[in-house]
């Protein structure tokens, strides 16, 4: 579908880029802009910028920039038809309606959002309305749980019946095809059509907009799997979620700090608590997705798995995914045989704060364990604690940070740091990663001029009619920088008022659309008179010297061509004569 440029200039002037990014990025004044760490790249320090003057965001670190439908694009990875969609019913604007072109994988979403908000209901209901669910209920009790959270996260009971929802969710009309894809339904061995959840308590997961995407299913007796998920399904993905993200995350914002623990049910314990800030991670292998998530709302991670759980390297090893994003990740210390259901429950909120404050880096933790599992004494033991140390701190992008955790390392074990640096430099050239070496892009003199020339022809009106008759699109060098020059020059000429985000929906290039945001969030360009007369004096030499520089190797060929040949051609004497013609008049400008 086609929207257009009116239609788009109306969403996004109701849509305020700083109040949507931050729901996805934590963001802080700085100057008349915002800033903070980049959702696109990896990083410590932040480069992340936000104009509300300009309604643009870009990265100085990675390059990514735009506005507020570029955003929406590549943080949700939607297209450009989904991004429009949900910002027009974000900001009320009524989107023309096309049913040939509507988007058939939205209506199928939103089909099984209806059947499993309907399934919600039904188990809510066998927990709320039957004798078995009452025995449930106090059971849910005694471990803490109260009525009040019951109701808030729909926890309910699937009956133990083969097929009770199903036949529930047939009267209501959907086909078993349906059921199947949302997860609620398969098939038996004998062709029969049965419940998925059967016989255990329903913990539903809800994505970040409230919606029930997926459910949990426990077990009521020592049967195994203890704990099942939802098949993965068109809206459900596990390695994508984390329980009780949509009612934690503003939570998680305003402390900038979230904690995670593995269950449903320490998660329900710990906001009782009110450690509102607490997201269940479904399983003690953090995925990319998940980390990404947690990026969105906070800058601190606090991990409070179970003791057992917490003493395991190969969970502990998906946490270096937090480092490489640039978070700040720290592991609590529960006591033997504990959960933070039980803790919370026996010890108290003020004791789970306290582990929580006193919670070490990830390092320490992993150093911590790594002295108890090998002899710290024995050189043996000292190369095996450095190479299980080793993928945590090539994750470490920020120099300064790798090298204080090296000189700690180095210090614990007695090593010297260049023997540690080392090993790491063999750990990097092993899975061919340069880790905290930055590569540094220098751009020559007149790429800047042509990028301050844009930037002027965009913010400064005063100057935009007379750059105009002073430039020629061929005297940029760049072919983006050409390219928008070319449509600023189009649109000038049809009568329409020069403004970046006119040329960022004219163009619908992502390249450019970064190129702009770049140029017009660099504080650092100016845009003043002189400066911007001294950078057309800048390109127009360079495409003079460029031109002098062809002709003279255009000269040099043919004077080269006329010396071995036999019997000396007119035509290449002409050219010759033409080209030094040319030098002559260039080399007078």
């Amino acid at each position: 579908m086609k929207f257009s440029a009116e239609l788009l200039e109306e969403i996004r002037e109701r849509c305020d880029i700083v109040e949507i990014v931050s729901e996805y990025v934590h963001l802080k004044p700085a100057g008349r802009g915002f800033k903070g760490l980049c959702p696109f790249h990896n990083e410590k320090t932040p480069s992340f910028m936000v104009s509300p003057e300009k309604q643009l965001y870009h990265c100085f670190g990675c390059g990514e920039g735009g506005n507020i439908f570029n955003f929406i694009m590549k943080i949700e990875k939607i297209e450009f038809f989904e991004a429009v969609k949900m910002l027009a019913t974000r900001s009320g604007v009524s989107l023309p309606v096309d049913e040939q072109k509507e988007n058939r994988l939205n209506a199928q979403k939103e089909r099984v959002y209806r059947l499993n908000d309907l399934a919600a209901k039904y188990y809510q209901q066998c927990l709320t309305r039957s004798k078995k669910g009452q025995k449930i209920i106090e059971y849910l009790q005694k471990r803490g749980i109260n009525l009040r959270t019951i109701e808030k996260y729909k926890l309910g009971y699937a009956p133990g019946g083969e097929n009770f929802l199903t036949i529930f969710l047939e009267k209501k009309g959907y086909r078993y095809a349906e059921m199947i894809k949302a997860g609620l339904t398969r098939r038996g061995k004998n062709g029969t059509y049965i419940d998925y959840f059967r016989n255990r308590i329903i913990f539903p997961i809800f994505n970040l907009r409230g919606e029930v995407a997926g459910f949990g299913g426990r077990v009521l007796d020592s049967s195994l799997p203890k704990y099942i998920n939802s098949p993965e399904t068109i809206i459900y993905k596990k390695g994508e979620n984390l329980y009780n993200i949509n009612f934690a995350k503003e939570e998680i914002r305003k402390k900038n700090q979230v904690i995670i623990v593995e269950g449903y049910t320490d998660a329900l314990i710990a906001q009782q608590y009110d450690f509102k800030n607490t997201l269940a991670s479904l399983g003690t292998a953090l995925t990319t997705k998940q980390v990404e998530l947690v990026k969105r709302f906070a800058d601190r991670v606090i991990i409070a798995y179970d003791a057992d759980l917490a003493g395991d390297m190969a969970a502990l090893r998906s946490l270096d995914l937090f480092i490489q994003t640039g978070l700040e990740v720290r592991v609590a210390i529960l006591p033997p045989e504990y959960d933070p259901a039980d803790y919370l429950h026996n010890k108290g909120a003020v004791a789970f704060k306290k582990l929580v404050d006193n919670a070490l880096s990830l390092i320490d933790y992993k150093l911590k364990l790594l002295f108890k599992k090998y002899e710290v004494d024995t050189i043996e033991g000292k190369i095996k604690i450095v190479n299980e140390i080793l993928p945590t701190l090539g994750m470490i992008k920020n120099e300064i940070e790798l090298r204080e955790q090296v000189k700690k390392i180095a210090d614990e074990l007695n090593l010297s740091e260049e023997a540690i640096f080392i090993e790491l430099r063999k750990y990097h050239q092993g899975i061919r990663n340069t880790g905290y070496l930055e590569e540094v892009r220098s751009e020559s003199g007149n790429l800047i001029a042509e990028k301050i020339i844009i930037g002027a022809i965009l913010e400064n009106e005063k100057v935009t009619s007379e750059l105009l008759e002073k430039i020629e699109e061929e005297d940029f060098s760049h072919p983006l920088h050409r390219q928008i020059i070319i449509t600023i020059k189009n649109l000038f000429k049809g009568g329409k008022k020069i403004e970046a985000q006119k040329i960022i929906n004219y163009l619908d290039n992502e390249r450019a659309t970064k190129l702009i945001a770049e140029i017009l969030m660099d504080e650092e360009i100016t845009f003043d008179r002189k400066v911007i007369m001294g950078c057309v004096e800048t390109i127009k030499n360079y495409r003079l010297n460029q031109e002098i520089k062809e002709l003279e190797r255009k000269a040099k060929i043919l004077d080269e061509k006329i010396k071995k040949a036999e019997k000396i051609d007119q035509n290449d004497l002409k050219e010759l004569e033409r080209i030094s013609q040319q030098l002559r008049m260039r080399n007078i400008k």
